[in-house]
């Protein structure tokens, strides 16, 4: 056989049996959009487990089938309804691609703080046994008797606004009034400013060096704290009972590495010079959060404070 014969019998071949995969490949047609194995199954793998081991059968598949069918026609009378040269369809199709040009970021900006902490956590904050045994024996008598303590507390942004708070309380207003009239911490004020019980280690360093020292139902002078200016009053103490050494070097463990934490903060903002204008903060309204999502929040008390 020549040359030129055995190239033309191979592009004959190579065409046949293209065309019969491509047109085995088709399952359906529907005018110009088509229903291919490979869409078949990525749409079959996408349903809700619920619904896979119907589909997995033979009615169910051909079910299935029809229901792409279906799909299929509104979408092609879609195209000729001219739907795709409407404003509000474009305007919807922009703002889409612009939400995911946002979340894309959102996904690039956390991976790169998420692979960054990991480097930090591992090089830079992590307790050494000598710092835990160390602050062990500083702290010993915080656990062999350990307090749990229950106070209230009123945060507002300003040293101003903590002047005023302050001064209505010495006037003789009830502190829980004047935390649900001023405290931005809005799931603690709604209980007129109550946090805890939580215990030695777990709140910022600064609020626990006042809070500790406090009489019950006595009221600090402002405190100023990472999150803002803060008035404090004891609430209650309660006397646990002790915590085993185990125990308290895995505690001790998670309060050196969020001192730590805290600290590289403070850095970080030193180094790149923050600065917030949270007077322009009273201005800007969220999404909405109803009094529901507040109320579902209240067993979880200032969890950013907290932590």
């Amino acid at each position: 056989m020549k040359f030129g014969n055995v190239v033309l019998s191979l592009v004959f071949c190579f065409v046949f049996f293209s065309g019969c995969v491509q047109k085995e490949d088709i399952i359906a047609q529907v005018g110009g959009e088509k229903i291919t194995t490979e869409s078949f199954s990525e749409r079959l793998m996408a349903t809700p487990p619920a619904y896979q081991a119907y589909i997995n059968t033979e009615p169910g598949r051909k079910q299935f089938a029809d229901l792409l069918v279906r799909e299929k026609l509104i979408l092609e009378s879609a195209k000729q309804a001219g739907i795709g040269k409407r404003e509000e369809y474009k305007k919807a199709v922009t703002n889409f691609k612009e939400e995911q040009k946002r979340q894309l970021k959102d996904y690039e900006d956390g991976i790169m703080m998420e692979m960054y902490i990991k480097e930090i956590q591992a090089n830079s904050i992590t307790a050494s046994e000598s710092e835990i045994n160390k602050y062990y024996e500083e702290n010993i008598n915080d656990f062999e008797n350990p307090i749990a303590i229950v106070a209230k507390h009123i945060l507002v942004p300003t040293k101003e606004e903590a002047d005023i708070a302050l001064d209505r309380i010495k006037k003789g207003e009830p502190f829980e009034k004047v935390a649900k009239d001023m405290s931005t911490d809005k799931i603690s004020a709604e209980r007129g400013g109550i946090i805890g019980p939580f215990k030695k280690g777990e709140l910022v360093k600064e609020f626990e060096d006042v809070v500790f020292k406090l009489k019950k139902g006595e009221v600090s002078d402002i405190v100023e704290t990472p999150f803002g200016m803060h008035i404090i009053t004891k609430v209650s103490e309660e006397k646990l009972p002790p915590i085993p050494q185990d125990v308290a070097k895995v505690e001790i463990k998670k309060i050196i590495e969020k001192n730590k934490f805290e600290k590289w903060f403070e850095d970080a903002k030193k180094k790149f010079n923050v600065k917030v204008d949270y007077a322009k903060l009273e201005n800007i309204q969220g999404t909405g959060v109803d009094d529901t999502t507040i109320n579902n929040q209240q067993n979880e008390p200032l969890e950013d404070f907290n932590n």
